[in-house]
């Protein structure tokens, strides 16, 4: 009877259903999380080595447009072949040189060695150095097809010159860009370029990137030197880790892959300027350290769990009856019609649990019944709105016809012609259909121009030119007319006179039309331009930017794209650009019917 009882098999099911469940959820929960940390930590700290990639190509980019201002200055190339007989020609080489040192922080010095004059200069933060030499301190250096190269980190040296000053730093590590200067447009090499840069930089940029202690990084070159680590003793060192090197050599330009007990994500830098690699070194210890927590607290839960489960068993085999009973009579009363009887819950153990969650379902049915009703209400409401919505533009088009009407009567033609032109623009934009033929769509943008002439009166010039055949074709309706709005909300200036709208339809395929509009007002400033691109060809559901305030958002052009897209699929398209002297030009590329 002991084995029977309700008491031992509810407690026996009890201890089963709690801990076996608590267990497997254990171990499925260690292995989930380690698997969602790696993912987590993986797309993060990809996202995180590609940002710090961004900032270092970016200081990268900056020290090689300083470099290149060798050949912004008009008289440089020719200085080079008047030194070191022409004093005036070597302190202008001498100033280029300074302004290349001070354009980027973090030059230590600049030197260059002229070969027609035979002749090498070293700019640091003294007095410069001038030396005649016959071949240059960096003539082995593997210049490649660019004439550019970045040497890895190394001790700064003083090119063969004596020490310059006590503010040069020679302890300090630099890595160095080579660029050979060329008699454009001819190959000729006239001179070698060598600009010592600080770590001072990438260390700054590299250290936003790990967590110094617990995870590594390493900026290497292509030959596997370290061009900077958290371990100061590497830089300038080949790393001797052949996984590694071995794990970023493939031609993927970032990744990541586990090895030797630890996750590494690398990214590639570009590799026509440096070719170097960033690589996070992330040890297991530290990746799964949440994961092994979160174990240890499961752990600590489930045996809390067992010991609960064993007491509370032997309360709730006792007081288990009565309650069933409760929730029966409860059931009668419902199933007999009365839905709003009163649950009362007493218990706060699996059985109030039920009690809560049955009188949760009741009151959601009961909200349920008034919902459907309220529903029904609303719905009749919108219909009879909706009908009244459509009397008001029926209304309007009747009155301006009878206004136009009385202007014929006291002989105002004019009046008369455009009420007409407003009376079939509003008839256009009331039309159900979605798609008209080109030719309807031209003739509304017509009546809306005549408009607009009597608006601005000369200010203005339109041309249309249509190919033959292609009014014919379907296009999205009212998708002109916002175009042609911003022309004259944006880019109409008095002062330019007289300004030319065009309207353009070409037959581009056989199922592909382009129609362009195009106007010589004022261009749109590029940094406006780039911002319009990018809020044009956002995903809709993208979010914007908050110092972009809404009325920066391009409504009017976005919605005619949509509706291109709609029509054409992949094939439409939407472009805006500047036309030179002054101007905006908007091309749509619009799908079509194939003809026969």
């Amino acid at each position: 009877m002991k084995f029977r009882s309700i008491r031992f098999r509810l407690s026996a099911f009890m201890l089963a259903a709690v801990a076996i469940p608590l267990l497997l959820s254990m171990t499925i929960t260690f292995l989930v999380t380690k698997q969602s940390l790696r993912e987590q930590t993986t797309g993060e700290n990809e996202r995180l080595i590609f940002q710090g990639a961004v900032n270092l190509e970016h200081y990268l980019q900056s020290v090689n447009q300083a470099s290149i201002a060798v050949y912004k200055d008009p008289h440089f190339l020719t200085n080079l072949t008047r030194i070191p007989n022409d004093y005036r020609a070597a302190a202008e080489i001498y100033t280029t040189l300074e302004t290349i040192r001070n354009t980027v922080p973090g030059i230590v010095s600049v030197y260059m060695h002229s070969y027609d004059a035979g002749q090498s200069t070293l700019v640091t933060g003294s007095a410069p150095k001038r030396g005649q030499r016959e071949h240059s301190y960096t003539e082995g250096v593997p210049y490649r097809s660019n004439s550019l190269y970045i040497e890895a980190s190394h001790p700064t040296h003083l090119y063969g010159f004596s020490s310059p000053g006590p503010a040069y730093g020679k302890d300090a590590k630099v890595f160095t860009l080579h660029r050979s200067i060329q008699s454009i447009p001819s190959p000729r090499r006239l001179a070698d370029l060598a600009i010592d840069i600080s770590l001072d930089t990438v260390r700054s940029i590299c250290r936003e990137l790990y967590q110094e202690g617990s995870e590594q990084l390493y900026l290497l070159d292509s030959a596997g030197v370290v061009i900077y680590s958290g371990n100061e003793t590497l830089i300038g060192q080949k790393l001797e880790n052949p996984e590694l090197i071995r794990g970023i050599s493939g031609e993927q330009n970032q990744g990541a892959f586990e090895e030797g007990e630890a996750l590494h994500v690398y990214q590639k830098l570009n590799a026509d300027l440096s070719g170097w690699t960033l690589v996070k070194r992330i040890p297991y210890e530290t990746l799964y350290a949440r994961a092994t927590r979160l174990t240890e607290i499961n752990a600590g839960i489930t045996g809390a769990a067992l010991s609960v489960a064993i007491i509370g068993t032997l309360l709730i085999s006792i007081r288990i009856t009565q309650p069933i009973k409760q929730l029966v009579r409860y059931m009668e009363k419902i199933q007999a019609g009365q839905l709003d009887v009163d649950i009362r819950v007493t218990s706060r153990d699996e059985i109030g649990v039920v009690f809560r969650r049955f009188r949760r379902m009741m009151d959601t049915v009961n909200n349920l019944i008034l919902r459907e009703y309220r529903l029904e209400l609303a719905n009749k409401t919108n219909q009879l709105k909706a009908l009244q919505a459509q009397i008001n533009p029926h209304f309007l088009y009747n009155t301006l016809q009878s206004i136009g009407t009385l202007a014929l009567q006291h002989e105002v033609p004019r009046i008369y012609s455009l009420l007409s032109s407003l009376s079939r623009i509003m008839r256009y934009s009331m039309k159900e259909s979605t798609v008209v033929h080109l030719k309807d769509e031209a003739e509304h943008i017509r009546m809306y121009l005549d408009l607009q002439k009597e608006r601005f009166g000369d200010q203005f010039d339109v041309s249309f030119d249509w190919e033959p055949g292609v009014l014919e074709e379907q296009v999205p309706k009212m998708i002109l007319q916002p175009i042609v709005e911003n022309y004259f909300k944006h880019g109409m200036d008095v002062r330019l006179g007289k300004t030319l709208l065009r309207i353009a339809g070409t037959r581009m395929a056989p199922d592909m039309l382009r129609l362009t509009i195009e106007n010589t007002g004022l261009s749109i400033p590029q940094d406006r331009l780039n911002q319009l691109r990018g809020l044009l060809f956002r995903k809709p559901d993208a979010a914007v930017p908050e110092e972009q305030a809404a009325e920066d958002e391009p409504i009017g052009l976005r919605n005619v794209l949509l509706r291109v897209r709609l029509h054409s699929g992949e094939a439409g398209r939407l472009d805006i650009t500047n036309i030179e002297p002054h101007g905006v030009r908007v091309i749509l590329d619009i799908r079509t019917e194939e003809r026969e």
